[in-house]
């Protein structure tokens, strides 16, 4: 087996990405893909042999501190999602197993990484929710331990790593066991699942993006700066307070946001720089994050196990400009036969700003086995308020996937947001 994570997770074009690798091969390689429109090979960065080293984990809130190999990065590759994926061989440098690679998952011998540019080349940045991925990635399942035995914060870790395997691809995320009633292909809490999805929408729609992760927001509280609008696709469930800040100044300032997911900034985490690594810091009591997202999953609810009602969304201010190019009316329902409305999502709140767009219930929905959980009188909303900037919000993980399917409703919205908010004269002018 083989497996490998990035020292860090983003990494310039022109520089050099240092890949921590354990296998018990005597040799092993690494060859690239960008996952952008089509999942597509990098054959400029394809690396020699290297000599293999078998290494054990370490404990999950700490770095595993496996052996580093450097790799140079051509200065002309685009900001985006890097999949490494690692290929053993014999002692005289020959491939052994080669794993399949149709795409960015697997449960091993990858690694996801972010390539960026010294400055914005886009007028639209994307983020990368690497801190869910690695609160549910318990990194490291034989064939002794169950999935749910793994480390992970669902698991009864304190904390973890983001120096491990997996993060988005290359690990087994904690609720694998639950697969997605709707798309068994790749499971939840990967990068496979919704992210990819919305990034090949994007980029095969024409839009130009530039790619970050949660680490790139916490840590740099001037890098929404160049940008006129912040997107994010599926499971955002965690959010630092200072990646919170740094985004509420971007909407201060005039930018925008767009949240085309569900559950989102539901937990705070605190960042371990020593370790790099994340802890749950509570949830956002004092300060609701639906004074940042417009809605809260403390009034929406969630089935993670089994099939889900058909849930769409039920119209109720058509004459928004969110809905120009639609075929609707109040009352329309869209996205229903989809399932639209889950895993999870998100709900307006009573002293919320946001302007409801569109609603469901969740009556119906039966939670009582343990498949989920629902706040009272449970619904989705998905809106937008202005503050200076503004913020839309889709309210459910699962606008990604039927994106990615095609419902033209939930495209021509998507398309109406990411247009007009990422207008050059919408860009963020009063930074200070």
């Amino acid at each position: 087996m083989i497996r490998a994570y990035p020292a860090e997770p983003t990494v310039r074009s022109g520089k050099s990405l240092t890949l921590h690798v354990a296998t018990d091969a005597a040799k092993f390689r690494v060859e690239f893909y960008r996952c952008g429109a089509n999942f597509e090979p990098m054959h400029d960065a394809t690396t020699a042999w290297f000599d293999g080293h078998d290494t054990k984990p370490a404990r999950p809130g700490r770095r595993w501190q496996w052996p580093g190999f450097s790799i140079s990065v051509p200065q002309e590759w685009s900001s985006g999602v890097y999949v490494a994926l690692c290929i053993e061989g014999s002692a005289d440098g020959a491939d052994q197993t080669r794993p399949e690679c149709h795409g960015p998952d697997g449960r091993d011998a990858r690694a996801l990484f972010v390539v960026r540019n010294a400055t914005a080349t886009a007028r639209i940045l994307y983020n990368v929710p690497l801190f869910t991925y690695h609160a549910y990635n318990v990194a490291h399942v034989d064939g002794t331990q169950r999935i749910e035995e793994g480390e992970c914060l669902y698991s009864g870790a304190n904390a973890v790593s983001l120096h491990r395997p997996g993060g988005g691809t290359g690990g087994h995320p904690w609720d694998e066991v639950n697969a997605d009633f709707y798309d068994r292909a790749t499971p939840r809490q990967t990068f496979a699942h919704w992210d990819a999805k919305a990034i090949a929408w994007l980029e095969r729609s024409g839009f130009a993006v530039d790619y970050c992760t949660d680490l790139d927001l916490h840590g740099d509280h001037d890098l929404v700066r160049g940008y006129a609008l912040l997107v994010t696709f599926g499971h955002n469930e965690y959010w630092s307070n200072e990646m919170r800040a740094h985004v509420e100044r971007f909407i201060e300032a005039g930018g925008n946001v767009a949240f085309f997911g569900g559950n989102t900034c539901w937990f705070r985490v605190a960042v371990d720089e020593a370790d790099l690594s994340i802890s749950r810091a509570g949830r956002w009591i004092e300060r609701c994050e639906h004074s940042l997202t417009g809605v809260s999953f403390r009034n929406g609810g969630g089935k993670w196990v089994g099939d889900r009602p058909p849930t769409g969304y039920r119209v109720t201010t058509p004459q928004h400009w969110i809905y120009n190019g639609c075929a609707v009316r109040a009352g329309t329902i869209f996205g229903a036969q989809q399932r639209l409305i889950g895993y999870e999502c998100d709900s307006v709140c009573h002293d919320s700003n946001l302007q409801t767009l569109a609603s469901a219930s969740l009556e119906g929905w039966d939670v009582r086995d343990g498949s989920g959980e629902l706040s009272e009188n449970a619904c989705a909303t998905m809106g937008t308020f202005a503050r200076n900037g503004t913020v839309f919000n889709a309210g459910t993980t699962d606008w990604a996937r039927v994106l990615h399917e095609g419902e033209p409703i939930v495209e021509r919205i998507t398309s109406n947001v990411i247009t007009r908010l990422s207008s050059p004269l919408r860009r963020a002018l009063a930074w200070q």
